[in-house]
């Protein structure tokens, strides 16, 4: 690997680090960091995190994802700060839903970007005494190089004690497959 490389690739993890942390919004929001690698045209690497905000009406996150291909950073990465509200905790359907609204701006090598929408989740426990939960971001926006623009997210996830696999596909990475600790 070049110097310039390892340079931004520290640059990248100070930047996140230093955030809050973000993912695309959750329909079960929670503190945790995330760390998956990902596809999107090229492998690479998805650094993310999610903070619980102490709001006493809604459940609400606020969360940092940062996705940088590992071989051609100038061209390809693209950062996003997003916040999600949860109105709906799990109520009575089968299986029980959540249903929120979230929110993120971004950017990256393509230009500047802001969305807002829904986000529906579903917890797999009650239905498939699976310790798992599902969940679907889908938001509109504006996107300085294309006008608009459609921000999305799908996550699936499965819980041990401390941390969860997480198997997600959004709009920044076509497929991502990693680890969310817990705290």
């Amino acid at each position: 690997m070049t110097k310039t490389f390892l340079s931004r690739l520290l640059f990248v993890l100070v930047l996140m680090s230093a955030s809050l942390g973000l993912a695309s919004p959750s329909a079960f929001p929670e503190n945790a960091a995330a760390l998956s690698f990902g596809y999107n045209g090229e492998p690479g690497l998805n650094i993310a995190g999610e903070l619980l905000l102490p709001l006493n009406v809604v459940d609400s996150s606020l969360g940092l994802e940062l996705y940088a291909p590992l071989s051609d950073f100038n061209n390809n990465w693209s950062v996003r700060l997003s916040g999600s509200a949860l109105l709906f905790p799990a109520f009575g359907t089968t299986p029980p839903l959540a249903l929120g609204v979230g929110a993120d701006i971004g950017t990256g090598a393509q230009g500047f970007n802001i969305h807002a929408g829904a986000i529906v989740g579903t917890d797999l426990l009650f239905t498939l005494d699976l310790p798992m939960t599902a969940s679907v971001y889908l938001a509109p926006g504006y996107a300085t190089n294309t006008g608009f623009s459609l921000a999305w997210a799908a996550q699936l996830r499965y819980y041990f004690d401390n941390f969860a696999l997480e198997l997600a596909s959004s709009d920044i990475t076509a497929i991502s497959l990693g680890a969310r600790i817990l705290f």
